[in-house]
């Protein structure tokens, strides 16, 4: 197959309308899972976009085996891994470095929640942002991360269990 016409799943060619669909359905999940697992707005943006030029690449590879939000979330999540692991990552300067910088016209909300999931390890964060905010099923991150469904049932479990204290005085339920 021509690598510069990706055909889609019935075998024609890949058109503009549907990398268009794929942006307008998935695009704003994609980069807020990004952003949640790099922390970085920049590297967020760049990893969507990277996501997407990758699912437009090889979507006549796509057998349908998953929905096509499972399968954009696994190209995320491994182009995501990829950026983390790169050596460019350790040779720039990271967001402590605007520390000092002020911005006035920007209201701050409570971020408290983003910050408690930030700091949890890579394979709870990973379970937690697609579970909580892309909305996916156990079985549809089993599918995104490669591991079985038993596993990311766990992993969630041990999440809340490391999340609940960070966030006991914030979370309004608890005494």
């Amino acid at each position: 197959m021509d690598v510069s016409k990706p055909r889609a799943a019935g075998g024609a060619p890949l058109t503009a309308a549907d990398l268009e669909r794929l942006m307008a359905e998935y695009g704003d999940g994609i980069l807020r899972t990004c952003a949640l697992f790099l922390r970085d707005p920049a590297l967020a943006e760049d990893a969507a976009q990277e996501t997407m030029l990758r699912a437009w690449r090889s979507y006549g590879g796509f057998r349908g085996g998953s929905s096509e939000k499972t399968w954009l979330t696994a190209i995320a999540m491994n182009v995501c891994r990829t950026m983390l692991r790169s050596p460019w990552r350790t040779r720039r300067a990271g967001p402590e470095a605007l520390e000092g910088l002020t911005v006035t016209d920007a209201p701050r909300g409570d971020d408290t929640l983003l910050h408690a999931v930030a700091a949890l390890p890579r394979k709870y964060r990973e379970v937690v942002v697609l579970y909580y905010y892309q909305e996916l099923t156990i079985r549809e991150i089993s599918q995104a991360l490669s591991v079985p469904a038993n596993t990311v049932g766990v992993r969630l479990k041990r999440a809340r269990e490391r999340l609940r204290p960070m966030l006991k005085e914030w979370y309004y339920d608890e005494p």
